[in-house]
């Protein structure tokens, strides 16, 4: 998520980017007001021939270099060709698939992208059917991964626990949280690296990023901005956890044995990767909470009552992270 000061819609500065792609003008106001903002700020717009609707993305260059953008779509290219059902880039008037702008309002990345078919999970009925596509989509990008020539290209765990360390100590955390910090990296020290258990991942498989088309009865997956070497378990664990905003007709237990299912089709999960699950659930918390001060650290304001709330919701969620770490310190 962006900081605070960032999650304030700018339908100015939507406008003058829209301007770099072959937007139909006469649907923007219309289009404008599904927009969200999260780790990007997303507008949506219509194109001017084909209709097709896009999904123009910016992020000022103080939260995500020009370089990363690069890098996703590198890697959503790569995936594409080899017929796995990412999002799409769309180009720029110029051709180009991203870029940087330079506005009264900062400087931003720009890329853009078409919207996949069909609804995300979090907003489809989860059957039994569902939940173990969901594993197998997942399982065929690890798949592929374990095949991507250029994974040294993104950031790896390391650089991830240095970011976390880093904001740790920018912004300062109690003496429970530096300690689950020294004890999670002491174990990671302990996990195998081989090319079956470790490289790129997703890192944000969540049913929000997976869309499911009922007519073709097929996934497609977007928002690869988040992907890292990492263990594939990482993945694995943040798809599993949250299974409670898919699942409707299977219970919690049944949907889990499904989602492996489907996994397990398209490529291996050992009993060693399984084991290390608890670990990766530790890792996600770390990371949660490194986000969530990263994005309270700058007071806004005269902040809106839904900003008060949600900073009040982030704080008290900053809360249970520290004390989920206390406890499986005293179990």
């Amino acid at each position: 998520m962006l900081k605070l000061k960032y999650l304030f819609e700018n339908f100015d500065l939507a406008r003058e980017c829209m301007e770099l792609y072959e937007c139909d003008t006469d649907s923007v106001d219309e289009m404008l007001r599904y927009f969200r903002i999260s780790s990007n700020a997303i507008y949506p717009f219509r194109l001017k021939k084909e209709g097709r609707i896009c999904f123009l993305r910016l992020s000022p260059v103080e939260e995500k270099t020009l370089a990363d953008v690069e890098s996703e779509i590198d890697l959503i290219n790569w995936l594409i060709e080899r017929d796995f059902p990412a999002m799409r880039p769309v180009p720029m008037k110029t051709g180009k698939l991203f870029g940087q702008i330079h506005t009264e309002w900062g400087t931003y990345n720009v890329s853009c992208f078409e919207k996949v078919a069909g609804n995300s999970l979090e907003d489809t009925k989860g059957t039994r059917q569902i939940v173990q596509g969901y594993g197998k989509t997942l399982g065929e990008l690890h798949a592929l991964m374990k095949e991507y020539p250029h994974s040294e290209e993104r950031r790896n765990h390391k650089m991830f626990l240095c970011e976390i360390e880093e904001r740790m100590k920018e912004y300062g955390t109690s003496e429970i949280v530096r300690r689950e910090f020294g004890e999670v990296c002491k174990e990671l020290e302990k996990l195998p690296m081989s090319a079956s258990d470790y490289g790129v991942i997703h890192y944000d498989f969540e049913p929000d990023n997976v869309f499911y088309d009922d007519k073709e009865e097929s996934f497609s997956v977007i928002d690869f901005d988040d992907a890292m070497c990492c263990w594939y378990a990482l993945d694995v664990v943040r798809a599993i956890d949250a299974l409670d905003e898919v699942i409707e007709d299977v219970n919690r237990e049944e949907a889990i044995l499904c989602f492996f299912e489907g996994y397990r089709s398209a490529t291996t999960f050992t009993k060693e990767q399984l084991q290390s699950l608890p670990l990766m659930r530790r890792i996600v918390c770390l990371q949660e909470y490194a986000t969530l001060l990263h994005v309270l650290s700058e007071s806004v304001e005269n902040m809106p009552e839904w900003m008060n709330n949600l900073s009040q919701k982030l704080k008290f969620k900053l809360h249970r992270l520290e004390e989920s770490m206390d406890k499986g310190m005293t179990d």
